[in-house]
């Protein structure tokens, strides 16, 4: 492996961390407890072992399942939920692209689905994720409710043949025979040792490029608008960092925002004023990156980079107080980066400003020792000729 080049990637490692913030997107839109991405990947990979699948096909089917909500942030009907998940899939350059998983989905073994596959032309990793994700939004497998668990079964019965096809209903009853079935469900930290326990490591050397296309995905579907990668990679090259101090540069700057999608949209696109518990609340997602970036293999750099963004330099930032002399060169790149891309984008309670406006509204920020004014010196010059 080329150390200036590469960095050693797993992406189910990489997928189970990120789903943090898929699973506040679910609790907010279906209102169940947290923990739904891992819950349909339990679930799914459950059946896929009675399925007697390869280990190379149990990891596809695991990532597959951590994605699986990964379009519910831009989307308000299914058909385009699926179409954005299994477009956000396509970025994901480990999986096998040649079914269309996520854009099926949804499908049911009747073809009454949203394209009207039946039976067979239903991938079987589709099926097994539309029974996954049907269940766990409908019954809540996080909450102890015995009922809800026999409600399930029946649902299932049910809809045999409607919904679900035989082969799918036969491997889930040998899955819930077994009482940790569901036991593990109610425990995040036992949901997460069944699906480690059960994947092969397929840890390998990726090129710093293939992984920012992969966390681009996830700043895209917080903020569809943002210009911010293009903001640090013009930055980062007129600083004329080396190959891995940008391309790591790049993937905080694509992550930093990642914890907002914990927040729901609801707050985030507020027009009234905030107020003061909304206002903590929004202060908290700095910490929900840290949560979620924390955990994946090699990120140690790019972590503390992109949970910084909030912090100043006379200490008034948050979540962690810090002040200059605890902010590298690139903490302050970004934090000034990440205030420049705000001022220039429309937001629902106000309209963007131009550049010369943000930078004059920077430089007062600098005058009172919250930014670097070199910097936006920088960025006054170098932003306005791009």
């Amino acid at each position: 492996m080329d150390k200036k080049k590469q960095m050693q990637f797993n992406l189910n490692n990489f997928l189970l961390s990120t789903s943090i913030a898929l699973d506040f997107v679910s609790m907010n839109r279906y209102k169940i407890s947290l923990g739904h991405s891992k819950r349909v990947a339990f679930i799914a990979l459950n059946i896929g072992i009675k399925f007697d699948l390869s280990p190379e096909e149990l990891s596809d089917l695991c990532s597959y399942s951590l994605l699986s909500s990964i379009g519910l942030n831009q989307s308000n009907d299914d058909k385009t939920f699926c179409e954005i998940s299994n477009e956000c899939a396509k970025e994901f350059i480990f999986l096998n692209q040649n079914k269309n998983i996520l854009l099926y989905q949804k499908e049911k073994i009747d073809g009454s689905g949203i394209f009207g596959l039946k039976n067979e032309e239903i991938p079987l990793f589709s099926q097994i994720i539309f029974l996954a994700r049907t269940l766990d939004i409908m019954y809540d497998f996080g909450k102890e409710n015995i009922k809800s668990r026999f409600d399930a079964i029946e649902f299932v019965k049910e809809n045999l043949d409607i919904y679900f096809s035989r082969q799918i209903i036969e491997k889930f009853f040998e899955c819930v025979k077994d009482v940790s079935f569901w036991q593990d469900m109610l425990n995040e930290q036992d949901t997460m040792m069944f699906i480690y326990a059960s994947l092969y490591d397929f840890t390998k050397p990726l090129d710093f490029e293939d992984i920012l296309k992969m966390t681009t995905i996830f700043h895209k579907i917080e903020n569809p608008q943002s210009k911010l990668i293009e903001l640090a990679q013009i930055m980062s090259d007129f600083y004329e960092f080396e190959h891995k101090d940008k391309q790591t540069f790049l993937i905080a700057s694509s992550l930093c925002n990642i914890g907002k999608l914990t927040l729901g949209k609801d707050l985030l696109e507020k027009v009234d004023e905030l107020n003061i518990y909304e206002i903590e609340k929004i202060k908290t997602y700095p910490y929900y990156t840290k949560k979620i970036l924390q955990n994946i293999i090699g990120f140690s750099d790019i972590t503390s980079w992109a949970i910084k963004i909030q912090e100043r330099l006379d200490g008034s930032g948050y979540v962690l107080g810090l002040s200059a002399k605890n902010l590298n060169f690139k903490d302050r790149l970004l934090q000034t980066l990440y205030a420049y891309n705000a001022l220039r984008e429309d937001r629902v309670y106000r309209e963007l400003f131009s550049h010369d406006e943000a930078i004059e509204i920077l430089k007062f920020e600098a005058s009172e020792n919250r930014f670097d004014i070199t910097i936006i010196e920088d960025l006054e010059k170098i932003l306005k000729e791009s």
